[in-house]
């Protein structure tokens, strides 16, 4: 079976959940037989990123370009049985047969917090774009995969398609371990930095401002936030600096070792996400073995099941004495970091590639 994989996120500058999806999927079918894969990329890519002997295409870091013209003309050349779309939606492939990846409903239904973010013209135009190509991706494709069954069943509501059609599986964590032991810190606190509102970073500053005394005499812990983003970077300062909050430590350009040790030496992993497709650093965190505390929103508990510390994404005192169980017991720290390492264990690069494999040979 010969599969076109729309692989551009791999290729393009801005890191993110889409290029960490696409890696571990090509690295579980690099494991796996039976399929012959040609990766649409934006750009050339640096030696050694590709894990086994795929055949590339460089498409146009124009997207709209891409989109419109070069990605079905090279489709008709390269002759596949079946189209792959990893981004939500894939371009439209007269004649040849398509399967999707579905990540989440956002941009194809209202949540509560979107009510607070500001557009400018060319964003809402580019939002109406995603949608609309979303939507007519969905009808096209004769299966889709999601991550989680929650977002499965979400999706099949949004975009009409048969709950039938899609196929749960899970994303695989690539992120090597430390090459070197890592010395965990006694009271420190990891999250991630971004400018969406939906990872409900406030939460968590909240809860360290607001409610220090959970904390016990010593205070509230040192945060360290890695930041992707330069604008999440710029909006994490300006929050904590505005909440008074001056312990706090903001990383940036981190590399996947560095990621991996940064995960390694924190004493517990903070996601106060209110919406996710998968939740993947959570699950990173695990696989380091540091304990993590998550929202009980979709589909954290079906991801983490009985390893993390849940709490009501709304309430900052209930993410406050989440943590401060972790940080000040060290007995239940270290059952939450066994629990995570053996519940991150599931998700391999394999288990991802093997399920798509198996969606494509449904499909076809």
């Amino acid at each position: 079976m010969r599969v076109v994989v729309d692989a551009r996120p791999l290729s393009h500058p801005q890191a993110g959940g889409f290029r960490s999806y696409v890696r571990g999927l090509i690295e579980g079918l690099a494991l796996t037989e039976g399929v012959e894969m040609i990766l649409y990329l934006d750009r050339p890519v640096a030696a050694g990123l590709l894990p086994g002997n795929f055949q590339t295409r460089i498409l146009s870091p124009n997207r709209l370009k891409s989109d419109l013209f070069l990605f079905a003309q090279q489709v008709r050349k390269d002759a596949p049985d079946l189209v792959h779309g990893t981004v939500n939606y894939v371009p439209a492939t007269p004649g040849t047969g398509q399967t999707l990846t579905l990540h989440d409903a956002l941009g194809l239904k209202k949540y509560a917090w979107e009510g607070v973010v500001k557009r400018n013209p060319r964003e809402k135009a580019m939002l109406a774009y995603w949608k609309v190509a979303t939507l007519s991706s969905a009808r096209r494709a004769r299966r889709l995969l999601t991550a989680s069954h929650g977002v499965a069943t979400e999706l099949s509501e949004v975009t009409g398609r048969p709950l039938s059609l899609f196929d749960v599986v899970y994303h695989g964590v690539q992120l090597p371990q430390p090459r070197q032991s890592v010395l965990r810190d006694e009271r420190s606190v990891l999250a991630i930095a971004s400018p969406d509102p939906r990872k409900n970073l406030a939460c968590l500053y909240d809860a360290l401002s607001q409610h220090s005394a959970i904390f016990c005499h010593e205070g509230s812990p040192r945060l360290d936030v890695v930041c992707t983003h330069v604008a999440g970077g710029l909006r994490a300062e300006s929050e904590l600096k505005a909440r008074g909050i001056t312990n706090y430590r903001l990383l940036s350009g981190l590399d996947d070792l560095a990621l991996a040790r940064a995960y390694a030496g924190a004493t517990a992993f903070a996601f106060p996400s209110l919406r996710e497709g998968f939740g993947l650093p959570p699950v990173e965190a695990m696989t380091m073995g540091t304990p993590v505390v998550a929202s009980s929103a979709e589909p954290m508990p079906e991801i983490l099941g009985d390893a993390a510390l849940y709490f009501d994404p709304h309430s900052p005192e209930e993410l406050a004495r989440a943590l401060a169980k972790i940080l000040n017991d060290p007995s239940e720290a270290r059952r939450r970091s066994e629990l995570g390492r053996t519940r991150a264990a599931r998700y391999t690069a394999l288990a991802q590639g093997e399920g798509t494999l198996a969606t494509w040979r449904a499909a076809a």
